[in-house]
């Protein structure tokens, strides 16, 4: 019977504790891997943003589609720094989709909404050139697309 107040002082200690609010949020899923670079690639995406604000400045990364398959990504880097993915793609049309990601303040990386997405393009893959598709985000959010075409260097 000694024991039966020393337990309930216990039980009371216990639930007199503090309490979380709610369960811990899950960790944001980690970056894409680091990119491989590609032997004589014929393809290469640049991705360029303006960002007006210091206070603007995060975290992000482009996927590159091609057939609506992943095909590579860009490093993960400032939102200010130019980005690129260099690819080698067979020969022919492709059809080329670039998927812009970024990481807020406080969050997960979390994709672009689809209107600020760039529209998927076909893209003339020849041999002995390499195509570069630009992506440029201006200081209003909006996406433009270039494309070029240069000879590929002599081995």
């Amino acid at each position: 019977m000694k024991c039966l107040p020393l337990l309930a002082l216990l039980i009371a200690a216990a639930c007199a504790g503090p309490r979380l609010a709610e369960f811990p949020k899950p960790l944001p899923p980690p970056p894409p891997v680091a990119v491989v670079e590609v032997k004589d690639p014929n393809f290469e995406a640049v991705v360029i943003e303006a960002v007006p604000n210091a206070d603007d400045e995060g975290v992000s990364f482009t996927k590159v589609f091609v057939d609506g398959q992943e095909a590579g990504h860009t490093a993960v880097g400032l939102r200010s720094q130019e980005k690129r993915a260099r690819l080698k793609l067979p020969a022919g049309n492709q059809p080329v989709r670039l998927e812009y990601w970024f990481l807020p303040p406080i969050g997960e990386w979390t994709r672009l909404p689809g209107a600020l997405q760039p529209r998927e393009r076909f893209v003339r893959i020849e041999e002995g050139a390499i195509v570069r598709l630009t992506l440029r985000y201006g200081s209003d959010g909006t996406p433009s697309l270039a494309f070029s075409r240069e000879a590929a260097p002599k081995p």
